[in-house]
Protein backbone atom coordinates (compact mmCIF):
# COMPACT_ATOMS: atom_id res chain seq x y z
CA UNK A 1 0.00 0.00 0.00
CA UNK A 2 3.04 2.22 0.96
CA UNK A 3 4.56 1.62 -2.24
CA UNK A 4 1.07 2.65 -4.14
CA UNK A 5 0.91 5.67 -2.51
CA UNK A 6 4.57 6.70 -3.44
CA UNK A 7 3.81 5.76 -7.05
CA UNK A 8 0.41 7.89 -7.32
CA UNK A 9 2.85 10.70 -6.05
CA UNK A 10 5.06 10.48 -8.20
CA UNK A 11 2.74 10.29 -11.14
CA UNK A 12 0.81 13.36 -9.86
CA UNK A 13 3.95 15.31 -9.34
CA UNK A 14 4.67 14.09 -13.25
CA UNK A 15 1.97 15.36 -14.42
CA UNK A 16 1.11 18.12 -12.76
CA UNK A 17 5.02 19.20 -14.17
CA UNK A 18 3.60 18.45 -17.84
CA UNK A 19 0.57 20.48 -17.45
CA UNK A 20 3.17 23.31 -16.13
CA UNK A 21 5.19 22.49 -19.60
CA UNK A 22 2.07 22.74 -21.98
CA UNK A 23 1.02 26.18 -20.28
CA UNK A 24 4.34 28.11 -19.97
CA UNK A 25 6.84 27.30 -22.93
CA UNK A 26 10.45 28.54 -23.04
CA UNK A 27 12.38 29.21 -25.76
CA UNK A 28 15.15 28.29 -26.32
CA UNK A 29 15.62 25.50 -24.24
CA UNK A 30 19.11 26.04 -23.12
CA UNK A 31 19.59 29.79 -23.63
CA UNK A 32 23.29 31.01 -23.09
CA UNK A 33 23.92 34.48 -22.23
CA UNK A 34 23.35 36.96 -25.00
CA UNK A 35 20.32 35.10 -26.22
CA UNK A 36 16.97 36.48 -26.87
CA UNK A 37 14.83 34.17 -24.24
CA UNK A 38 10.74 33.65 -24.73
CA UNK A 39 8.59 32.75 -22.30
CA UNK A 40 4.87 31.88 -24.17
CA UNK A 41 2.18 31.20 -21.95
CA UNK A 42 -1.36 29.33 -22.75
CA UNK A 43 -3.92 30.16 -20.83
CA UNK A 44 -6.38 27.52 -22.06
CA UNK A 45 -4.23 25.09 -20.66
CA UNK A 46 -5.02 22.36 -18.58
CA UNK A 47 -3.86 23.91 -14.67
CA UNK A 48 -3.71 27.59 -15.80
CA UNK A 49 -4.46 29.91 -12.84
CA UNK A 50 -5.15 32.84 -15.15
CA UNK A 51 -8.70 32.83 -17.07
CA UNK A 52 -8.55 32.92 -20.90
CA UNK A 53 -10.41 36.12 -20.91
CA UNK A 54 -7.55 37.85 -18.68
CA UNK A 55 -6.83 41.29 -19.95
CA UNK A 56 -3.25 41.28 -18.95
CA UNK A 57 -1.12 38.81 -17.41
CA UNK A 58 2.62 40.34 -15.84
CA UNK A 59 5.89 38.00 -15.88
CA UNK A 60 6.72 38.54 -12.11
CA UNK A 61 10.64 37.87 -11.56
CA UNK A 62 10.82 36.13 -7.58
CA UNK A 63 14.79 35.67 -7.82
CA UNK A 64 16.73 36.69 -10.44
CA UNK A 65 20.10 37.95 -10.91
CA UNK A 66 18.59 38.74 -14.47
CA UNK A 67 19.73 42.66 -13.12
CA UNK A 68 18.77 44.86 -16.52
CA UNK A 69 15.63 43.15 -16.85
CA UNK A 70 12.84 45.06 -14.60
CA UNK A 71 11.42 42.53 -12.10
CA UNK A 72 7.69 42.69 -13.80
CA UNK A 73 7.50 42.48 -16.88
CA UNK A 74 4.11 42.88 -19.21
CA UNK A 75 3.14 40.34 -21.67
CA UNK A 76 1.53 40.49 -24.78
CA UNK A 77 -1.01 38.88 -26.71
CA UNK A 78 -1.02 36.64 -29.27
CA UNK A 79 -3.84 35.42 -30.61
CA UNK A 80 -5.22 33.51 -27.49
CA UNK A 81 -1.64 32.97 -26.12
CA UNK A 82 0.86 35.73 -23.80
CA UNK A 83 4.55 35.88 -24.87
CA UNK A 84 7.48 38.03 -24.03
CA UNK A 85 10.77 38.36 -24.66
CA UNK A 86 13.98 39.72 -22.96
CA UNK A 87 17.80 39.55 -23.69
CA UNK A 88 20.48 37.62 -21.26
CA UNK A 89 23.25 40.03 -19.69
CA UNK A 90 26.46 38.55 -20.24
CA UNK A 91 26.17 37.96 -16.30
CA UNK A 92 23.29 36.29 -16.04
CA UNK A 93 23.03 33.12 -14.36
CA UNK A 94 19.25 31.98 -13.23
CA UNK A 95 16.03 33.79 -12.54
CA UNK A 96 12.51 32.10 -11.45
CA UNK A 97 8.81 33.79 -12.09
CA UNK A 98 5.53 33.35 -11.60
CA UNK A 99 2.87 35.13 -13.77
CA UNK A 100 -0.31 37.19 -12.33
CA UNK A 101 -3.25 38.44 -13.87
CA UNK A 102 -4.91 41.08 -10.99
CA UNK A 103 -5.74 38.45 -7.74
CA UNK A 104 -5.37 35.19 -10.25
CA UNK A 105 -1.66 33.62 -10.15
CA UNK A 106 0.23 30.91 -12.21
CA UNK A 107 2.62 29.10 -10.61
CA UNK A 108 3.72 25.24 -11.87
CA UNK A 109 3.23 24.32 -8.02
CA UNK A 110 2.06 25.90 -4.76
CA UNK A 111 5.60 26.23 -3.54
CA UNK A 112 7.84 26.17 -7.05
CA UNK A 113 7.77 29.35 -9.43
CA UNK A 114 8.81 28.92 -13.28
CA UNK A 115 12.70 29.04 -13.79
CA UNK A 116 14.91 30.39 -16.29
CA UNK A 117 18.46 28.65 -16.05
CA UNK A 118 21.42 29.95 -18.55
CA UNK A 119 23.85 27.53 -20.41
CA UNK A 120 26.67 27.00 -22.17
CA UNK A 121 26.47 23.84 -24.73
CA UNK A 122 23.38 22.48 -22.56
CA UNK A 123 25.76 22.78 -19.48
CA UNK A 124 24.38 25.08 -16.91
CA UNK A 125 26.94 27.61 -16.42
CA UNK A 126 29.13 27.98 -12.88
CA UNK A 127 26.69 29.19 -10.17
CA UNK A 128 23.08 28.30 -11.33
CA UNK A 129 22.49 25.89 -9.09
CA UNK A 130 23.52 27.87 -6.28
CA UNK A 131 21.53 30.40 -7.46
CA UNK A 132 18.56 28.14 -7.83
CA UNK A 133 19.27 26.88 -4.47
CA UNK A 134 19.15 30.53 -3.35
CA UNK A 135 15.12 30.73 -5.26
CA UNK A 136 13.84 28.45 -3.20
CA UNK A 137 13.64 30.46 -0.07
CA UNK A 138 10.76 32.51 -2.04
CA UNK A 139 9.31 29.70 -3.74
CA UNK A 140 9.05 27.46 -0.30
CA UNK A 141 9.05 29.68 2.31
CA UNK A 142 10.07 28.90 5.92
CA UNK A 143 9.23 25.21 4.62
CA UNK A 144 10.61 22.34 6.73
CA UNK A 145 12.44 20.98 3.95
CA UNK A 146 13.99 24.22 2.68
CA UNK A 147 17.49 23.70 4.06
CA UNK A 148 17.96 19.88 2.71
CA UNK A 149 16.59 20.50 -1.01
CA UNK A 150 19.14 24.02 -0.71
CA UNK A 151 21.71 21.47 0.21
CA UNK A 152 21.12 18.98 -2.46
CA UNK A 153 21.46 22.24 -5.21
CA UNK A 154 24.65 22.99 -3.18
CA UNK A 155 26.08 19.46 -3.63
CA UNK A 156 24.97 19.54 -7.62
CA UNK A 157 26.91 22.44 -8.07
CA UNK A 158 30.25 20.92 -6.68
CA UNK A 159 29.54 18.10 -8.84
CA UNK A 160 29.64 20.11 -11.45
CA UNK A 161 32.01 22.83 -10.30
CA UNK A 162 34.32 21.34 -7.54
CA UNK A 163 36.16 24.42 -6.91
CA UNK A 164 32.80 26.86 -6.73
CA UNK A 165 34.04 28.66 -3.06
CA UNK A 166 30.90 29.68 -1.69
CA UNK A 167 28.61 26.52 -3.04
CA UNK A 168 31.18 24.85 -0.47
CA UNK A 169 30.90 27.33 2.50
CA UNK A 170 27.21 26.86 2.09
CA UNK A 171 27.11 23.06 2.15
CA UNK A 172 29.31 23.42 5.60
CA UNK A 173 26.89 25.74 7.41
CA UNK A 174 24.43 23.06 6.64
CA UNK A 175 26.58 20.15 7.84
CA UNK A 176 27.35 22.19 10.87
CA UNK A 177 23.54 23.23 11.41
CA UNK A 178 22.86 19.36 10.84
CA UNK A 179 25.99 18.10 13.03
CA UNK A 180 24.49 15.21 15.59
CA UNK A 181 27.74 16.54 17.80
CA UNK A 182 29.76 19.34 19.16
CA UNK A 183 32.90 17.24 17.85
CA UNK A 184 31.36 17.04 14.69
CA UNK A 185 30.62 20.49 13.93
CA UNK A 186 33.60 22.22 15.23
CA UNK A 187 35.24 19.38 12.40
CA UNK A 188 32.55 21.11 9.64
CA UNK A 189 34.02 24.61 10.44
CA UNK A 190 37.53 23.56 10.40
CA UNK A 191 36.99 22.20 6.96
CA UNK A 192 34.83 25.93 6.45
CA UNK A 193 38.34 28.18 7.72
CA UNK A 194 40.23 25.91 5.59
CA UNK A 195 38.37 26.83 2.78
CA UNK A 196 38.43 30.69 3.19
CA UNK A 197 42.16 30.95 3.74
CA UNK A 198 42.72 29.08 0.81
CA UNK A 199 40.73 32.01 -0.99
CA UNK A 200 42.32 34.21 1.13
CA UNK A 201 45.66 33.05 0.48
CA UNK A 202 45.23 32.34 -3.80
CA UNK A 203 45.08 36.69 -3.80
CA UNK A 204 45.41 38.41 -0.57
CA UNK A 205 45.66 41.96 -2.10
CA UNK A 206 43.01 42.12 -4.50
CA UNK A 207 40.16 43.75 -3.09
CA UNK A 208 37.07 41.31 -5.09
CA UNK A 209 38.74 38.65 -3.28
CA UNK A 210 38.79 39.94 -0.32
CA UNK A 211 34.91 40.52 -0.33
CA UNK A 212 34.22 36.77 -1.27
CA UNK A 213 36.73 36.29 2.00
CA UNK A 214 34.58 38.60 4.01
CA UNK A 215 31.48 37.11 2.37
CA UNK A 216 32.74 33.47 3.83
CA UNK A 217 32.61 34.68 6.86
CA UNK A 218 29.62 36.25 6.87
CA UNK A 219 28.24 32.91 5.34
CA UNK A 220 29.41 30.41 8.45
CA UNK A 221 28.31 33.19 10.77
CA UNK A 222 31.30 34.37 12.04
CA UNK A 223 30.87 38.33 11.36
CA UNK A 224 33.64 38.99 14.08
CA UNK A 225 36.16 37.74 11.89
CA UNK A 226 35.62 40.69 9.54
CA UNK A 227 37.96 43.36 11.02
CA UNK A 228 40.73 40.69 11.97
CA UNK A 229 40.86 39.33 8.37
CA UNK A 230 41.57 42.99 6.96
CA UNK A 231 43.94 43.93 9.58
CA UNK A 232 45.93 41.16 8.30
CA UNK A 233 45.98 42.67 4.95
CA UNK A 234 46.96 46.14 6.68
CA UNK A 235 49.61 44.90 8.51
CA UNK A 236 50.86 42.00 6.08
CA UNK A 237 50.97 43.76 2.47
CA UNK A 238 50.85 47.83 3.63
CA UNK A 239 52.02 48.62 0.24
CA UNK A 240 49.03 47.33 -1.81
CA UNK A 241 46.12 49.26 -2.88
CA UNK A 242 44.56 47.07 -0.74
CA UNK A 243 46.07 47.66 2.35
CA UNK A 244 46.33 51.28 1.73
CA UNK A 245 42.54 51.27 1.55
CA UNK A 246 42.42 49.25 4.93
CA UNK A 247 44.96 51.59 6.79
CA UNK A 248 43.71 54.97 5.34
CA UNK A 249 39.93 53.90 6.77
CA UNK A 250 41.19 52.77 9.99
CA UNK A 251 43.35 56.04 10.28
CA UNK A 252 40.64 58.20 9.23
CA UNK A 253 38.42 57.07 12.00
CA UNK A 254 40.97 58.09 14.75
CA UNK A 255 41.19 61.36 17.03
CA UNK A 256 44.09 62.62 16.32
CA UNK A 257 43.86 64.60 13.63
CA UNK A 258 47.17 66.29 13.60
CA UNK A 259 48.52 62.50 13.41
CA UNK A 260 45.97 61.65 10.72
CA UNK A 261 46.77 65.00 8.73
CA UNK A 262 51.02 63.65 8.89
CA UNK A 263 49.93 60.41 8.41
CA UNK A 264 48.12 60.78 4.97
CA UNK A 265 50.80 63.27 3.74
CA UNK A 266 53.60 61.00 3.86
CA UNK A 267 51.51 58.08 2.24
CA UNK A 268 50.87 60.74 -0.55
CA UNK A 269 54.51 60.74 -1.19
CA UNK A 270 53.90 57.75 -2.57
CA UNK A 271 51.91 58.20 -5.06
CA UNK A 272 52.44 57.37 -8.70
CA UNK A 273 51.00 58.18 -12.03
CA UNK A 274 50.26 54.13 -12.04
CA UNK A 275 48.95 53.84 -8.52
CA UNK A 276 47.12 57.24 -8.09
CA UNK A 277 43.60 55.22 -7.72
CA UNK A 278 44.65 53.68 -4.20
CA UNK A 279 45.31 57.21 -2.88
CA UNK A 280 41.66 58.62 -3.74
CA UNK A 281 40.09 57.81 -0.09
CA UNK A 282 43.58 59.64 1.14
CA UNK A 283 42.68 62.32 -0.82
CA UNK A 284 39.21 62.41 -0.02
CA UNK A 285 40.05 62.64 3.96
CA UNK A 286 42.88 65.62 3.03
CA UNK A 287 40.17 67.52 1.07
CA UNK A 288 37.69 67.65 3.84
CA UNK A 289 40.19 68.81 5.96
CA UNK A 290 41.82 71.42 4.28
CA UNK A 291 38.36 72.68 3.53
CA UNK A 292 37.39 73.07 6.91
CA UNK A 293 40.78 74.53 7.86
CA UNK A 294 39.95 77.35 5.29
CA UNK A 295 42.73 76.35 3.02
CA UNK A 296 41.30 76.87 -0.38
CA UNK A 297 44.54 75.69 -2.37
CA UNK A 298 45.21 72.94 -0.40
CA UNK A 299 41.54 72.01 -0.40
CA UNK A 300 40.93 72.39 -4.35
CA UNK A 301 44.41 70.36 -5.09
CA UNK A 302 43.17 67.04 -3.06
CA UNK A 303 39.69 67.60 -5.09
CA UNK A 304 41.54 67.36 -8.05
CA UNK A 305 42.61 63.57 -7.36
CA UNK A 306 39.15 62.44 -6.24
CA UNK A 307 37.55 61.37 -9.29
CA UNK A 308 40.57 59.85 -11.33
CA UNK A 309 38.81 56.39 -12.48
CA UNK A 310 38.36 56.40 -15.98
CA UNK A 311 34.68 54.26 -15.35
CA UNK A 312 33.79 55.80 -12.72
CA UNK A 313 29.88 55.65 -12.40
CA UNK A 314 29.73 58.01 -9.01
CA UNK A 315 31.34 61.19 -10.95
CA UNK A 316 28.50 63.05 -10.81
CA UNK A 317 27.93 62.20 -6.96
CA UNK A 318 31.36 62.97 -6.28
CA UNK A 319 31.62 66.74 -8.07
CA UNK A 320 28.06 67.30 -6.54
CA UNK A 321 30.21 66.31 -2.82
CA UNK A 322 32.99 68.65 -3.64
CA UNK A 323 31.07 71.09 -4.45
CA UNK A 324 28.64 71.16 -1.04
CA UNK A 325 31.54 70.73 1.11
CA UNK A 326 33.03 74.19 -0.76
CA UNK A 327 29.47 75.55 -0.24
CA UNK A 328 29.20 74.54 3.22
CA UNK A 329 32.71 76.54 4.27
CA UNK A 330 31.82 79.48 2.15
CA UNK A 331 35.35 78.18 0.65
CA UNK A 332 36.42 79.05 -2.85
CA UNK A 333 32.80 79.88 -4.48
CA UNK A 334 33.73 79.88 -7.90
CA UNK A 335 35.16 76.50 -7.78
CA UNK A 336 32.13 75.55 -6.13
CA UNK A 337 30.26 76.81 -8.80
CA UNK A 338 32.07 74.52 -11.61
CA UNK A 339 32.05 71.70 -9.60
CA UNK A 340 28.35 72.16 -9.49
CA UNK A 341 27.66 73.39 -12.88
CA UNK A 342 29.87 70.11 -14.25
CA UNK A 343 27.63 67.82 -12.12
CA UNK A 344 24.37 69.63 -13.85
CA UNK A 345 25.68 69.26 -16.84
CA UNK A 346 26.34 65.74 -16.37
CA UNK A 347 23.71 64.14 -14.56
CA UNK A 348 21.44 63.01 -17.07
CA UNK A 349 24.44 60.33 -17.34
CA UNK A 350 23.86 59.99 -13.53
CA UNK A 351 23.02 56.05 -13.57
CA UNK A 352 19.72 55.00 -11.36
CA UNK A 353 21.81 53.07 -9.07
CA UNK A 354 24.98 50.55 -9.29
CA UNK A 355 23.96 46.72 -8.27
CA UNK A 356 28.12 45.92 -7.94
CA UNK A 357 31.58 45.89 -9.70
CA UNK A 358 32.35 42.77 -11.61
CA UNK A 359 36.07 42.89 -12.39
CA UNK A 360 35.41 40.36 -15.89
CA UNK A 361 31.85 42.85 -16.23
CA UNK A 362 32.90 46.09 -14.68
CA UNK A 363 29.77 47.99 -13.16
CA UNK A 364 26.60 46.23 -13.33
CA UNK A 365 23.51 48.54 -13.40
CA UNK A 366 19.82 47.80 -12.69
CA UNK A 367 16.53 47.92 -14.64
CA UNK A 368 15.28 51.62 -14.66
CA UNK A 369 12.47 52.47 -17.21
CA UNK A 370 12.27 55.68 -19.03
CA UNK A 371 10.18 57.41 -16.28
CA UNK A 372 12.06 56.51 -13.29
CA UNK A 373 15.31 57.76 -15.04
CA UNK A 374 13.25 60.91 -16.03
CA UNK A 375 12.58 61.45 -12.03
CA UNK A 376 16.19 60.47 -11.09
CA UNK A 377 17.29 63.42 -13.59
CA UNK A 378 14.32 65.85 -12.55
CA UNK A 379 14.93 65.58 -8.99
CA UNK A 380 18.79 65.43 -9.04
CA UNK A 381 18.97 68.45 -11.50
CA UNK A 382 16.62 70.59 -9.13
CA UNK A 383 18.93 70.15 -6.16
CA UNK A 384 22.15 71.04 -8.38
CA UNK A 385 20.13 74.16 -9.27
CA UNK A 386 19.15 75.13 -5.16
CA UNK A 387 22.89 74.69 -4.79
CA UNK A 388 23.85 77.29 -7.55
CA UNK A 389 21.31 79.39 -6.29
CA UNK A 390 22.78 79.66 -2.38
CA UNK A 391 26.42 80.17 -4.27
CA UNK A 392 24.64 83.23 -5.80
CA UNK A 393 23.63 84.61 -2.81
CA UNK A 394 27.23 84.14 -1.02
CA UNK A 395 28.20 85.93 -4.17
CA UNK A 396 25.95 88.56 -3.77
CA UNK A 397 24.49 87.78 -7.40
CA UNK A 398 20.62 87.61 -5.93
CA UNK A 399 19.10 88.06 -9.07
CA UNK A 400 20.71 84.94 -10.51
CA UNK A 401 20.37 83.36 -7.09
CA UNK A 402 16.15 84.23 -7.40
CA UNK A 403 16.49 82.83 -11.01
CA UNK A 404 17.94 79.73 -10.02
CA UNK A 405 15.80 79.14 -6.91
CA UNK A 406 12.32 79.51 -9.33
CA UNK A 407 14.15 76.93 -11.45
CA UNK A 408 14.87 74.54 -8.70
CA UNK A 409 11.39 74.91 -6.34
CA UNK A 410 8.75 72.52 -8.28
CA UNK A 411 7.15 69.29 -8.17
CA UNK A 412 10.23 67.31 -8.78
CA UNK A 413 12.42 68.49 -6.13
CA UNK A 414 13.26 66.38 -3.19
CA UNK A 415 13.92 67.23 0.30
CA UNK A 416 17.05 68.73 -0.05
CA UNK A 417 16.35 71.23 -2.54
CA UNK A 418 13.53 72.22 -0.77
CA UNK A 419 15.59 72.65 1.96
CA UNK A 420 17.98 74.94 0.05
CA UNK A 421 15.25 76.86 -1.03
CA UNK A 422 13.73 77.47 2.83
CA UNK A 423 17.09 78.81 3.68
CA UNK A 424 17.67 81.19 1.36
CA UNK A 425 14.06 82.48 1.47
CA UNK A 426 15.02 82.75 5.20
CA UNK A 427 18.59 84.41 4.34
CA UNK A 428 17.47 87.17 2.05
CA UNK A 429 14.09 87.58 4.82
CA UNK A 430 11.64 86.65 1.73
CA UNK A 431 8.89 85.94 4.11
CA UNK A 432 6.32 85.85 1.07
CA UNK A 433 8.33 83.43 -1.04
CA UNK A 434 8.93 81.47 2.34
CA UNK A 435 5.62 81.27 3.36
CA UNK A 436 4.57 80.20 -0.91
CA UNK A 437 7.50 77.33 -0.21
CA UNK A 438 5.75 75.90 3.41
CA UNK A 439 2.35 75.67 1.40
CA UNK A 440 3.81 74.03 -1.82
CA UNK A 441 5.90 71.68 0.39
CA UNK A 442 2.70 70.33 2.15
CA UNK A 443 0.97 70.35 -1.15
CA UNK A 444 3.54 68.00 -2.23
CA UNK A 445 3.84 65.81 0.65
CA UNK A 446 -0.04 65.21 0.47
CA UNK A 447 -0.43 64.40 -3.51
CA UNK A 448 2.74 62.19 -2.44
CA UNK A 449 0.67 60.35 0.35
CA UNK A 450 -2.43 60.16 -1.78
CA UNK A 451 -0.07 57.72 -4.11
CA UNK A 452 1.08 55.71 -1.35
CA UNK A 453 -2.42 54.57 -0.34
CA UNK A 454 -2.80 51.12 -0.44
CA UNK A 455 -5.68 48.71 0.73
CA UNK A 456 -5.12 44.92 2.44
CA UNK A 457 -6.48 43.49 5.12
CA UNK A 458 -4.64 44.07 8.23
CA UNK A 459 -3.84 40.79 10.25
CA UNK A 460 -6.10 40.50 13.56
CA UNK A 461 -4.49 42.52 16.30
CA UNK A 462 -4.43 39.73 18.64
CA UNK A 463 -1.13 39.53 20.23
CA UNK A 464 -0.44 42.76 21.98
CA UNK A 465 -0.35 43.36 25.28
CA UNK A 466 -0.22 46.38 27.77
CA UNK A 467 2.94 47.06 30.17
CA UNK A 468 0.93 45.15 32.29
CA UNK A 469 1.00 42.02 30.12
CA UNK A 470 -2.77 42.50 29.77
CA UNK A 471 -4.25 41.71 26.23
CA UNK A 472 -5.74 44.46 24.61
CA UNK A 473 -9.38 44.39 24.48
CA UNK A 474 -10.94 43.59 20.28
CA UNK A 475 -13.70 46.15 21.33
CA UNK A 476 -10.97 48.82 21.89
CA UNK A 477 -10.04 48.47 18.39
CA UNK A 478 -12.94 48.04 16.45
CA UNK A 479 -14.69 50.37 14.32
CA UNK A 480 -11.45 52.68 15.07
CA UNK A 481 -8.71 54.45 12.86
CA UNK A 482 -5.42 52.79 14.06
CA UNK A 483 -2.20 54.59 14.16
CA UNK A 484 0.60 51.15 14.95
CA UNK A 485 4.12 51.52 15.14
CA UNK A 486 6.34 49.22 15.74
CA UNK A 487 9.96 49.46 16.97
CA UNK A 488 12.46 47.84 19.64
CA UNK A 489 14.86 48.74 22.55
CA UNK A 490 17.79 48.46 20.55
CA UNK A 491 16.95 50.07 17.65
CA UNK A 492 18.58 53.65 16.62
CA UNK A 493 16.33 54.75 14.08
CA UNK A 494 13.00 53.79 16.16
CA UNK A 495 14.71 55.92 19.02
CA UNK A 496 15.06 58.66 16.44
CA UNK A 497 11.56 58.53 15.49
CA UNK A 498 9.96 58.71 19.32
CA UNK A 499 10.07 62.45 19.34
CA UNK A 500 7.61 62.93 16.12
CA UNK A 501 5.30 60.15 17.57
CA UNK A 502 4.67 61.88 20.34
CA UNK A 503 3.86 65.71 19.03
CA UNK A 504 1.44 63.40 16.41
CA UNK A 505 -0.11 61.63 19.59
CA UNK A 506 -0.77 64.61 21.29
CA UNK A 507 -2.29 66.83 18.52
CA UNK A 508 -4.57 63.44 18.13
CA UNK A 509 -5.33 62.15 21.33
CA UNK A 510 -8.12 63.87 22.64
CA UNK A 511 -9.95 62.18 19.05
CA UNK A 512 -12.13 59.56 20.49
CA UNK A 513 -12.04 57.86 16.80
CA UNK A 514 -8.50 57.63 16.92
CA UNK A 515 -6.33 54.47 18.69
CA UNK A 516 -2.21 54.88 18.76
CA UNK A 517 -0.19 50.99 19.31
CA UNK A 518 3.48 52.35 19.81
CA UNK A 519 4.01 48.62 19.93
CA UNK A 520 7.63 46.97 20.55
CA UNK A 521 7.99 44.37 17.80
CA UNK A 522 9.37 41.52 20.02
CA UNK A 523 12.45 41.21 17.95
CA UNK A 524 15.37 40.71 20.10
CA UNK A 525 13.17 42.03 23.01
CA UNK A 526 11.35 40.65 25.74
CA UNK A 527 8.02 42.28 27.80
CA UNK A 528 10.34 42.43 30.10
CA UNK A 529 12.64 44.84 27.70
CA UNK A 530 9.47 47.17 26.90
CA UNK A 531 8.37 47.53 30.38
CA UNK A 532 11.93 48.75 31.65
CA UNK A 533 12.41 51.27 28.55
CA UNK A 534 13.27 54.37 30.02
CA UNK A 535 10.85 56.00 26.87
CA UNK A 536 8.26 55.07 29.17
CA UNK A 537 8.72 58.10 31.60
CA UNK A 538 9.92 60.48 29.25
CA UNK A 539 6.82 59.66 26.44
CA UNK A 540 2.98 59.73 26.95
CA UNK A 541 1.44 57.57 24.08
CA UNK A 542 0.36 54.24 25.10
CA UNK A 543 3.04 51.37 24.83
CA UNK A 544 2.33 47.61 23.78
CA UNK A 545 4.56 44.67 23.11
CA UNK A 546 3.50 42.27 20.55
CA UNK A 547 3.83 38.49 21.36
CA UNK A 548 3.40 36.50 18.03
CA UNK A 549 7.23 36.11 16.74
CA UNK A 550 5.81 36.22 12.97
CA UNK A 551 4.32 39.75 13.27
CA UNK A 552 6.50 40.67 10.57
CA UNK A 553 5.30 38.67 7.96
CA UNK A 554 2.00 39.17 8.31
CA UNK A 555 2.56 42.47 8.58
CA UNK A 556 5.00 42.39 5.71
CA UNK A 557 7.80 44.34 7.04
CA UNK A 558 11.40 43.30 7.99
CA UNK A 559 12.84 46.64 9.26
CA UNK A 560 12.34 48.39 11.81
CA UNK A 561 10.76 51.40 12.82
CA UNK A 562 7.42 50.32 10.73
CA UNK A 563 4.10 51.95 10.62
CA UNK A 564 0.78 51.03 9.59
CA UNK A 565 -2.02 53.21 9.20
CA UNK A 566 -5.51 50.79 9.62
CA UNK A 567 -9.22 52.34 8.71
CA UNK A 568 -12.04 52.01 10.93
CA UNK A 569 -12.90 48.87 8.62
CA UNK A 570 -9.91 47.11 9.18
CA UNK A 571 -7.97 47.75 5.99
CA UNK A 572 -4.14 48.92 5.81
CA UNK A 573 -4.18 51.66 4.37
CA UNK A 574 -1.04 53.44 4.26
CA UNK A 575 2.26 51.24 5.62
CA UNK A 576 5.98 53.55 6.38
CA UNK A 577 8.74 51.42 6.73
CA UNK A 578 12.28 52.88 7.84
CA UNK A 579 12.73 56.35 9.76
CA UNK A 580 12.22 59.32 7.27
CA UNK A 581 13.35 61.87 9.85
CA UNK A 582 11.63 64.85 10.90
CA UNK A 583 9.11 64.72 8.15
CA UNK A 584 7.80 61.34 9.33
CA UNK A 585 5.49 63.79 11.32
CA UNK A 586 3.80 65.51 8.66
CA UNK A 587 3.68 62.72 7.10
CA UNK A 588 1.82 60.49 9.29
CA UNK A 589 -0.39 63.78 10.51
CA UNK A 590 -1.92 63.82 6.40
CA UNK A 591 -2.60 59.97 6.14
CA UNK A 592 -4.51 60.68 8.98
CA UNK A 593 -6.36 63.56 7.96
CA UNK A 594 -6.65 61.50 4.57
CA UNK A 595 -8.62 58.21 7.01
CA UNK A 596 -10.38 60.87 9.29
CA UNK A 597 -12.42 62.30 5.66
CA UNK A 598 -12.75 58.97 4.28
Amino acid sequence: MKKLTILLLVAAMAATKIFAQQRVVISPQFPERGETVTVTYDPSAPGAGIPATANAVTLVFSYSNFYNLAWRMNMQRTGNKWTTSFKLANYTTFATFYLESGEAVDKPAKDRHYEVGVYKNKVPVQDMSLYKAYSLSAQMGKSPLLADKQAALYKEELKRYPGNYEAKLRLLTYQMNKAATAKEKEQFREQAHQVIADKFNSAPTVAGNMNKVTMGYLIIGENSRLDSIRRVVMERYPESALGRDIRTGVMARGKDTARQITFFEEELKKETPENTESFTEIHDVLFGYYAAKKDSGKALYHARFMTTEKENPYKVITWQQIAQTLLDNNLALDSARGYTQRALDSVRSYPVGVIRHFPETGYIYPFADDSTREAVFNKASRHLLSMLGLIDMKQGLLAAADKHMEQAVDYYAGKETLDNAEAYYTQTNNMAKLNQLQEFRKKILIEKVKKQRINRPSPPLNSFVDMKGKPVPAASLKGKIVVIDFWATWCVPCMQEMPYLQKLYDQYKQNPDIVFMIANSGARNTLADAQGWSGNKKYTFPVYYNTDPAIGDKFKFNIIPASYLINKEGNIIFSNIGFEGPEVEEKLKQQLEILLHD
